[in-house]
């Protein structure tokens, strides 16, 4: 991250759209050493557009040096490299989502051919390199970008009219020449005000498209179409904006009405993004002359958890601007794919004991778990499940933190949380697991082209780069 980014305020930037094969290239600052992506000789991480039905093609070259100067998991990094396109229902088997086996030592290259079904959700995705003991700290430098699968308007046809924006956040740390309290005080208002018993002090603000405090051009009474995703490896985002509320159309990529299709656009006054959560919303602007700023509330992370304190990410500014409305596409042209569930399928399996039980574990001396085993790449499945159906899980979270639990090639409905029934049961594919509680979780193991060796793990890209993660076997 830029040491520009910390120093005043800019406009929003827009962000480079790719459609078709692209090159993106994997290189490091020559100062700092920090890993980034290269795309068109700009370290700008391009927002990738594919339609449902279409193949995305990626020639992704390893330009990092064979040298670190940079610390992982357990020891100097090693710069290797591959990308996870978190979310797509797409195969694990290479050369698509294989996070496991594809992997590009510097100067290498992979070529992916990631096949998106015709019944994939429309909506906001994204894509980050996965190589474990290392995904922590390239996630951190900010070697992520959005994916968007084309169609949402087929959902909520009044968003065509809109303009769209991609907002992605990522982490700037804190620099030993950078004073903390100008930061703190004139950028982001981060405050100190503890909200949890964590006894961790603040290290990173978030930025909104590398820039900290952005300024977002929306007239008064303006609605616009936002698009946001949680790009940090550790940070949460309870969202917000002032005075305003957000009618939020799709999570983790998935329409509302996609297993639903009389469910409508929910108005809320903030919602909570795990890392690697999206959230898909229409934004009003405030009336003229009110000040308005997108704010992230301070978030409980537990007595052994991260400092997660308030700042601010963006102002609202009814200045001048020139943004397109929402790309139309092919995808936009076809009718919307719906997969109704009914309640009384539902309750079959919230009903039912759990097919698999999954536990977030860690030692004193720090070491983290799933099912008190420790990740190894050379790992079997830790469990097998046939392609074709659903099952009730249950993710239980023995530690006195809260971890993000995500799960490669498929979503599933939260319907439980601590044993107490949803109000609103949700699709995602990224869901927290509060700290000494439960989810209780219904997965669609439904899609024939997932078969093949996959990934579960704390979405906390320290903890997954430390051992809690698991390989799972769709058959």
């Amino acid at each position: 991250m830029s040491d520009r980014a910390l120093v005043s305020q800019s406009a929003l930037p827009e962000l480079p759209i790719a459609r078709g094969p692209l090159i993106l290239e994997a290189v490091n600052d020559p100062q700092s050493g920090k890993g980034s992506f290269s795309y068109q000789d700009r370290e700008i991480p391009p927002v990738i557009h594919v339609s449902p039905g279409e193949t995305l093609r990626i020639d992704y070259r390893n330009r990092m040096s064979p040298h670190s100067t940079q610390h992982c998991a357990s020891g100097p990094c090693m710069n290797m490299t591959n990308l996870h396109f978190h979310g797509l229902h797409v195969s694990p088997e290479s050369p698509q989502d294989d996070t496991i086996s594809m992997m590009a030592m510097p100067g290498e290259s992979l070529q992916y051919r990631v096949d998106i079904p015709l019944d994939q959700p429309p909506g906001l995705y994204w894509y980050h390199t996965h190589p474990h003991g290392e995904s922590y700290r390239q996630a951190l430098d900010g070697m992520s970008g959005a994916i968007v699968i084309d169609g949402i308007d087929r959902y909520v046809p009044e968003v065509r009219a809109m303009k769209e924006r991609i907002l992605i956040l990522r982490d700037a740390e804190f620099r030993a020449h950078v004073p903390h309290p100008p930061l703190r005080e004139r950028l982001v208002q981060l405050l100190d005000v503890r909200c949890s018993a964590s006894s961790e002090a603040p290290e990173r603000i978030f930025t909104v498209n590398g820039v900290a405090r952005p300024t977002i051009a929306i007239a008064p009474g303006e609605r616009q179409f936002w698009r946001m995703v949680n790009a940090s490896p550790d940070l949460y985002a309870d969202l917000s904006i002032d005075s305003e509320q957000m009618t939020v159309i799709a999570r983790d990529g998935m329409p509302l009405a996609f297993h639903d299709p009389e469910r409508r656009p929910e108005n809320v006054e903030h919602i909570l993004l795990p890392p690697a959560g999206r959230v898909e919303a229409i934004v009003t602007g405030p009336r003229a002359a009110v000040r308005a700023s997108l704010r992230s509330s301070c978030v409980d992370t537990g007595r052994s958890g991260d400092a997660n304190p308030a700042m601010v990410l963006a102002d609202l500014n009814p200045g001048s601007y020139a943004l397109p409305p929402l790309a139309q596409s092919v995808a936009s042209q076809t009718p919307p794919v719906y997969k109704p569930l009914s309640a009384a399928f539902l309750a079959e399996y919230e009903s039912r004991a759990p097919d698999y039980s999954v536990r977030f574990n860690e030692n004193s001396q720090g070491a983290y778990f799933i099912n008190r085993h420790k990740y190894s790449p050379d790992d079997g499945p830790m469990t097998t499940v046939q392609i074709g159906g659903y099952q009730h899980w249950h993710v239980l979270n023995d530690t006195s933190e809260l971890h993000p639990f995500h799960i490669h090639q498929v979503h599933f409905l939260v319907y439980r949380t601590n044993g107490k029934a949803e109000a609103q049961p949700e699709w995602l594919d990224t869901v927290n697991v509060p700290a000494k509680g439960s989810v209780d979780l219904i997965m669609d193991f439904t899609d024939p082209i997932i078969r093949g060796t996959s990934l579960f793990h704390c979405h906390l890209l320290k903890h997954e780069d430390q051992g809690m993660m698991a390989k799972i076997l769709f058959k």
